[in-house]
């Protein structure tokens, strides 16, 4: 069932999940958020260089995008929402 899906779809429903889990919510509300602002035009237009990157990587592009469009405080960065960096922070201060 899973060789039928496009690496782009595939590509895009795992950062639907990533995000979700870093919001605390669940995938209907991850989607929604993201097809709201953009996101995952975004995701689906530059696949071929996002895919290439790290999960963190994509997840920091991704946060960074909804700070500029004020879903997150504009005086967020993905360092105080993203879980591995806020546990990073934690652990060194």
């Amino acid at each position: 069932m899973l060789n039928n899906i496009s690496p782009v779809l595939r590509f895009m429903v795992f950062y639907i999940n990533e995000f979700s889990k870093v919001i605390g919510r669940n995938n209907d509300v991850g989607y929604k958020v993201l097809l709201e602002n953009g996101v995952l035009d975004y995701l689906e237009d530059c696949y071929e260089p996002l895919h290439t990157q790290g999960r963190l990587y994509v997840l920091t592009d991704i946060i960074e995008m909804l700070i500029s469009k004020g879903y997150f405080p504009e005086n967020s960065t993905p360092f105080d929402i993203i879980p591995e960096y806020v546990s990073l922070q934690t652990a060194e201060g």
